[in-house]
């Protein structure tokens, strides 16, 4: 179901851009000169259907486009080779020396695995995570891990437009390094706390 926006009297939509990945992965954003439309769902629950919620200008604070730390992309990397690599050489080890008179299976998922955790880090370099900061919470938009370059550089495009637009429609922005990124999402959860 497409996002459909109903603009209010005097509302003109600057820009709206629509992103549906792999995985019922699904982003929304629309910029006009009275707010800010993010993609929501209605109850979250995995098949519910996706809106777009209004958020007028007064309560949006910032919109920031941060890059992702890579140190939790590499610690995943490397849990995917150790678990690819040791259940590798546990079946391996097995398939090698078998029971007499014991069959044994040889499957690709380990493997997998430990390929998946080499090529996870490179993937993931340079994404960006896009953050609107609100009075009452925030949205972020972190684009999924794709292979082709294709697609990661639509997402990053697609995310370059929301800023310009936010910029054009007057309200805060930023791009943030990866030292920047961690005190902003450190003062947000000590706001929370507090």
């Amino acid at each position: 179901m497409p996002f459909t926006i109903d603009p209010q009297p005097g509302e003109e939509v600057y820009l709206q851009r629509e992103f549906r990945g792999s995985h019922d992965h699904v982003f929304a954003m629309a910029v006009s000169n009275q707010a800010v439309y993010v993609s929501a769902q209605k109850l979250a629950l995995k098949r519910d259907a996706w809106y777009f919620k209004r958020v007028p200008l007064n309560e949006v604070e910032v919109v920031r486009l941060v890059k992702q730390r890579p140190v939790y992309i590499l610690l995943l990397g490397l849990f995917m080779i150790l678990f690819g690599g040791i259940l590798s050489f546990l079946m391996m080890w097995r398939a090698f020396n078998p029971m007499p008179g014991v069959a044994y299976h040889v499957s690709g998922w380990p493997f997998a695995f430990f390929v998946g955790g080499i090529i996870i880090p490179f993937i993931a370099r340079g994404r960006k995570i896009l953050i609107v900061r609100m009075r009452k919470g925030r949205f972020k938009w972190k684009p999924q891990l794709a292979m082709d370059k294709k697609t990661r550089e639509h997402c990053s495009h697609i995310q370059e437009e929301l800023v310009d637009a936010c910029r054009k429609a007057g309200i805060q922005q930023s791009r943030c390094n990866s030292t920047a990124a961690q005190q902003f999402v450190g003062r947000e959860r000590r706001e929370r706390v507090l």
